[in-house]
């Protein structure tokens, strides 16, 4: 009786804290002592960055925004340098075939720029687009070109230093003599061809101004290149004009020949490639 009395105590205890939802059950069990408190402690912890790392990231950034600057800065030095190596073709363009061929000598360059070069004296001056972009080309072929050596080329070609020239040939690597002297025969060669066009369009501008049939024949017959004949007969009848006209003005009569001129030796050039 007395051990019933002393064990209802402890059953009600028991069904108080082990069946409560509200409690925790560490009574009998105290190897799972898991609070929610501790729980959200722990789902509550952050990584803490360090001054050191926030100095890495700052550091960063600085190092991103340095190379953005650098970008944009080597962009417009591209920029530049593609403008001037344009311009180094536009000059190289205005001297003869054995000048070209010898400046490029000096330079190192490759052949292909020779050829580009020759393509673009041979188009005339109604061809702005196509000159347009075969310059563009020809400073693609050049980008890699040392800028002192060809300045100092230019320069001395259109001053007609040539002791500046011997001594930037003394300075580059030249070939061997025979290969000289084959170049040479080579230049020669193109600078005789030069001529003969030029020949060419003078026989065909004068036969054109004075109506020679045989001649009018042959420049309006050409088949195997287009070209503006409506353009060409403007410039002709614009040349007889001024010969017709009572004034007998030689500097008029040279200014209204001189676009005639180009456009048939433009037209003589390519009518025998």
């Amino acid at each position: 009786m007395a051990q019933a009395s002393l064990a209802a105590p402890l059953r009600r205890y028991c069904s108080q804290h082990l069946f409560s939802p509200f409690k925790p059950r560490h009574f009998l069990f105290p190897f799972s002592r898991t609070s929610s408190y501790s729980l959200s402690q722990a789902r509550a912890l952050r990584p803490v960055v360090s001054p050191s790392d926030g100095d890495a990231i700052d550091w960063e950034g600085k190092r991103s925004e340095a190379a953005r600057l650098a970008d944009r800065k080597s962009r417009n030095e591209l920029k530049r340098e593609a403008r001037r190596a344009v311009q180094w073709g536009v000059e190289l363009s205005n001297f003869s075939p054995s000048q070209i061929k010898r400046a490029l000598k000096v330079a190192s360059l490759e052949k292909e720029v020779y050829e580009a070069l020759m393509l673009v004296k041979r188009l005339g001056p109604d061809v702005r687009e196509g000159k347009r972009r075969q310059f563009n080309y020809i400073g693609f072929l050049l980008r890699n070109a040392e800028p002192e050596v060809m300045d100092a080329l230019i320069q001395a070609y259109k001053d007609g230093d040539t002791s500046r020239l011997h001594s930037l040939t003394a300075k580059a690597s030249l070939s061997t003599e025979g290969e000289e002297e084959e170049e040479i025969e080579e230049a020669s060669d193109e600078d005789e061809v030069v001529e003969d066009y030029v020949q060419v369009a003078t026989r065909w501008l004068e036969g054109l101004i004075c109506n020679d049939p045989s001649i009018t024949k042959e420049v309006y017959g050409i088949q195997n290149v287009e070209f503006d004949r409506q353009e060409l007969r403007r410039l002709v009848r614009k040349v007889q004009l001024v010969q017709e006209g009572r004034s007998n003005d030689a500097a008029a009569l040279m200014q209204a020949k001189r676009p005639l001129m180009r456009f048939l030796r433009s037209l003589s050039k390519r009518t025998d490639e």
